[in-house]
């Protein structure tokens, strides 16, 4: 995982950071803390401050910083989900680096998948036995997944046996999102379901986010790795199940 990615991470989770901590935590000196939080403030994620740095909360962060963050985290969870997908079932994934990982650990024989996200559906037309049906309209600013009129129009002539959603943050009381560009579509999707999932790494679970997308109550089970303390995962409403990471030996 590149630096800078994980220090935008610390940042969203912690806040304000200082240059020391930073430095202390990835044993490089200030001064190269100092020269990534200037890149970083030059494509809008922090803003510097004295002595450390905070995050830009209405910025979108970049999608290859997403993907560089809790990969083997989110390794495990897209195998674990996707051995929960049944052969010759219609599946919708909604976009997201999570989802990513869900559609590459497919490897079914009779499968219909249903996504807006322009990386999963690339990834799964390269799988011959999977039937792709993509969600078309307009690009979302700073990502892959598509939105608007069209896509609403596409979606209500549908049905899915079940649809498979990704989340910026994760409360007892349902997921949550720091946009509001794709609730409305998000929920449009959960009605043409007949069951859903969340995916979501540990890191999700207890962060700040504005916009509530679903209560618990729209889901079958959740699905995260082995980070999140079971206690915690035990008061959530619906299962939690806890995908193992496999982590390499030291």
């Amino acid at each position: 995982m590149s630096r800078q990615a994980e220090i935008v991470d610390a940042l969203q989770v912690k806040g304000f950071q200082s240059v020391h901590d930073l430095a202390t935590r990835f044993d490089v000196t200030a001064s190269t803390i100092r020269r990534d939080l200037e890149r970083l403030e030059a494509m809008d994620l922090v803003k510097r401050t004295h002595g450390g740095a905070v995050p830009v909360r209405q910025s979108e962060t970049p999608h290859h910083f997403k993907e560089e963050l809790h990969r083997p985290e989110k390794t495990a969870i897209g195998r674990a989900m996707a051995e929960r997908v049944l052969e010759g079932q219609t599946v919708l994934l909604d976009g997201g680096t999570t989802n990513l990982e869900v559609a590459r650990h497919m490897t079914h024989q009779r499968l219909t998948v249903v996504t807006n996200d322009l990386r999963i559906a690339t990834e799964i037309a390269r799988k011959q036995t999977i039937h792709l049906v993509f969600i078309g309209g307009e690009l979302l600013p700073n990502s892959y997944t598509m939105w608007g009129p069209t896509s609403v129009q596409q979606l209500s002539n549908l049905r899915v046996d079940v649809a498979i959603f990704s989340a910026d943050t994760v409360s007892e009381d349902g997921i949550y999102n720091a946009s509001s560009y794709e609730i409305e579509l998000k929920r449009l999707m959960r009605s043409i379901a007949h069951e859903a999932f969340f995916v979501a790494d540990s890191s999700k679970f207890g962060r700040e986010a504005l916009f509530k997308v679903f209560g618990m109550d729209a889901f079958t089970a959740g699905i995260t790795d082995d980070l999140v303390d079971p206690l915690r995962a035990s008061h959530f409403p619906i299962p939690i199940i806890q995908a193992s990471v496999r982590r390499p030996e030291r």
